[in-house]
């Protein structure tokens, strides 16, 4: 009586659409094999065995391994505001043999990024990929073509590529990389010149690569180009000056390493779905 719940199955993967209409606390739920959740509407307050909870917001996504019990709290919902959320519940037996196809076929020997999921870092951020390959696994399985078994698996292989290309994105935007890492010193450079004019050529010379080996070699990794790492970046530090009031919008736009006002907030909306200053209030 808690959750309505529409259920898809396919061969190896079984979507479910949750929608809560009530305020409760204390819900409990598990599943077996790895769960890919992404909300969609609305709020949610979890906690995952020992960890601090958090809020799991439309836009962001969470896995997790088989047998791992979330505590879910749903503090706004009522009947004019549902909290909607899509879960994937995926057999490990097919996770696994993608994951070999991926380490056979598409080897990533550079530390720390090889091609296996991260539970230490269980909760991230879509990015516009990442929910793409979502939202087209979502619309498979609710097809009635006849196909639509053979399209799931290859969209599974998408997004299980993604999903390591995003927790690979947020590593290198939260810890240190390694020196020996042949990135490193181009992400370095990015965080280092962050206010300043950042080419295309700089970087690739600071990691000793060609412009295009060095495109492809970002791309495959992270699931951003580097333009793209480097406007997020500037965002994220966007975020931490317009934390003092004292700076104006305009200020934050050039230290960000933006010359264009207007583009700023234009970016700025779209990566974050407010403008600077209404992020700021």
């Amino acid at each position: 009586m808690v959750e309505h719940r529409r259920v898809f199955n396919l061969k190896d993967c079984e979507l479910n659409i949750f929608e809560t209409f009530h305020r409760c606390d204390n819900v409990h739920l598990s599943y077996n094999g790895l769960v890919v959740s992404s909300m969609m509407r609305g709020k949610k307050i979890m906690t995952l065995a020992e960890s601090p909870e958090f809020d799991f917001l439309p836009g962001e996504s969470v896995i997790l391994p088989e047998g791992v019990s979330m505590k879910v709290d749903f503090p706004d919902a009522d009947e004019r505001h549902p909290v909607q959320c899509a879960t994937l519940a995926l057999d490990w037996n097919m996770v696994n043999k993608n994951l070999e196809f991926l380490n056979q076929y598409y080897p990533n020997s550079e530390a720390p990024f090889e091609w296996k999921l991260n539970f230490g870092r269980y909760h991230f951020l879509n990015n516009k990929e990442l929910a793409g390959s979502i939202s087209k696994l979502i619309s498979i399985s609710m097809e009635e073509s006849v196909a639509k078994d053979a399209l799931a698996d290859l969209s599974l292989k998408f997004l299980l590529l993604r999903i390591i290309q995003t927790q690979n994105l947020a590593l290198i935007q939260e810890t240190p990389l390694p020196e020996h890492y042949h990135l490193s010193p181009a992400v370095q450079y990015i965080k280092d010149h962050l206010a300043e004019k950042i080419s295309m050529d700089k970087l690739a010379s600071e990691s000793c690569m060609s412009r295009s080996v060095f495109f492809q070699a970002f791309k495959t990794q992270l699931g951003v180009s580097p333009l793209e790492y480097v406007q997020r970046e500037r965002i994220r530090k966007a975020k931490d000056i317009l934390a003092d009031t004292k700076v104006s919008i305009t200020d934050v736009c050039y230290q960000t390493g933006f010359n264009n006002l207007n583009y700023f907030i234009k970016l700025f909306k779209r990566m974050e779905g407010v403008t600077p200053s209404a992020y700021r209030k």
